[in-house]
């Protein structure tokens, strides 16, 4: 049987395929297409008859990304941001000054615990907490202002976005910190999922039911983490280099050296990281979502041949994760990783209802997550039953409980794909839909979790 919408998405990824196309560009020129399929129709052809037909009117893909060539120019022109258009030019600059304004404001934010005498570094590590608490306060408000600046306007997006942060920022503050400070690292572990899913409504704007515009920001989401762990690695290196130069030089107190290389110069660079990153994936959309598929096909096997080897190994050492506190904490890890991985490789894959060989690699890397979160759950009740409850095993039970669903609802729409009894749309559906689990068990934690737990 013929499905229209099938043959659609197996056009517009063959135009991405080529490389050639803007994102908008492939959106119109799937709008002409849909325009002349329906004008087909209105004059009794079958949908397969109209589809064939407005294909061949608007050309064949080689053809249509050859003459869209000439307009974008070539990919290594827009890699490094070269067109020979004095408005290019321009909206490049001004995007530029924009950057490095937020990038500044963030900076100075990340420096408002220093103005109140709050010392990162204080003996009982109080300080260090207080920053924790709040570091995805001083990046993620500039990175949502981004969006809502470059993107059309949109007065619902402001009064959800703007009342978020600013409660979050109060409520936060206002918590008290006490010893031994639980409630103040799972807060400060939880909010940046909270407020990133927030910055989800600055992203998708009118479209966040939408669960096409959700997954693509899942995809932008795993290319924004990709880009931040490069610039990250690079500031780091910048650091310690500086830092050996210094060293050598005899005539300064290398630990003077360093405390204002911190707070004046590293604190600055950490925190124009994460929107750096957002911007060169927004602004280079085209290329980010040719890039994806082939990190996603390098890894997910890799990723693979990893949890193997890793579950093996835990068996064939007799690891214990009942007793062993740190190994439980390594599975945890692990299983963060593999599922942002198989998030990722979906958000990545073509849009097409065809079985492929790394939907199958998927699916292996679920069920081996799926392995591992049974283990680390059954690990996490043992050890309440044992020790009773506390902040951090509360939080790894619910946690453990949500990823483990959400892993199980994946492999049973990736086994109704694979015998043809569901679409691949119902899984992409099926984890947009978690975001809002995610939204409220992160919120949950970060904000009535230190008052259920006396804010230790």
């Amino acid at each position: 049987m013929f499905d229209l919408e099938s043959k659609i998405k197996e056009w517009s990824d063959a135009l991405r395929q080529k490389g050639k196309f803007m994102h908008d560009d492939i959106l119109e020129l799937e709008s002409h297409l849909r325009d002349e399929i329906d004008n087909l129709i209105k004059k009794d052809l079958s949908e397969e008859e109209a589809f064939i037909i407005a294909v061949k009117r608007l050309g064949d893909t080689h053809s249509l990304a050859e003459e869209y060539a000439k307009i974008n120019n070539s990919i290594w022109k827009e890699l490094i941001f070269y067109e020979n258009d004095k408005e290019y030019k321009k909206k490049i600059i001004q995007d530029i000054f924009l950057i490095v304004l937020l990038s500044l404001i963030a900076g100075t934010l990340a420096k408002i615990p220093q103005f109140f005498g709050i010392d990162a570094y204080s003996p009982d590590n109080w300080g260090g907490k207080i920053y924790f608490k709040n570091i995805s306060l001083f990046f993620l408000p500039c990175i949502a202002f981004f969006f809502l600046y470059k993107k059309p306007f949109n007065f619902k997006s402001l009064f959800f976005i703007t009342p978020a942060f600013i409660i979050s920022a109060v409520v936060i503050n206002l918590t008290p910190i006490i010893y031994p400070y639980h409630t103040a690292i799972l807060t400060g572990l939880h909010l940046p999922f909270f407020l990133w899913l927030v910055i989800c409504v600055a992203y998708t704007k009118d479209k966040w039911r939408d669960t096409v515009r959700r997954m693509d920001f899942l995809r932008f989401s795993g290319e924004s983490f990709i880009y931040s762990v490069l610039l990250f690695c690079g500031v780091m290196i910048l650091y310690i280099f500086t830092m050996i130069i210094f060293k050598n030089i005899s005539l300064l107190d290398i630990k003077d050296i360093e405390k204002f290389y911190v707070n004046n110069i590293l604190i600055y660079t950490l925190c124009a990281i994460p929107i750096i990153a957002v911007y060169l994936v927004e602004a280079k959309k085209s290329i980010v979502e040719n890039i994806a598929p082939i990190l996603a096909r390098i890894f997910s096997p890799l990723f693979l041949i990893t949890m193997i080897f890793f579950i093996f190994s835990a068996l064939l050492l007799k690891a214990d994760p009942y007793s062993d506190r740190n190994f439980l904490i390594a599975f945890n890890i692990m299983l963060f990783i593999v599922l942002g991985l198989t998030i990722y490789v979906i958000s990545a894959r073509k849009k097409t209802e065809k079985i492929l060989f790394f939907d199958w690699i998927n699916l292996m890397l679920i069920i081996c997550a799926i392995i591992i979160d049974t283990i680390a759950l059954s690990a996490i009740i043992s050890r309440i039953n044992i020790y009773g409850f506390s902040a951090n095993k509360t939080a790894a039970l619910g946690i453990n409980i949500i990823l483990l669903i959400n892993l199980s609802g994946l492999a049973f729409f990736y086994i109704l794909f694979f015998i043809k009894k569901s679409k691949f749309i119902l899984m992409e559906k099926w984890q947009t839909f978690y975001l809002y689990i995610y939204f409220i068990w992160t919120g949950f934690v970060a904000f009535i979790f230190p008052v259920i737990f006396d804010f230790k």
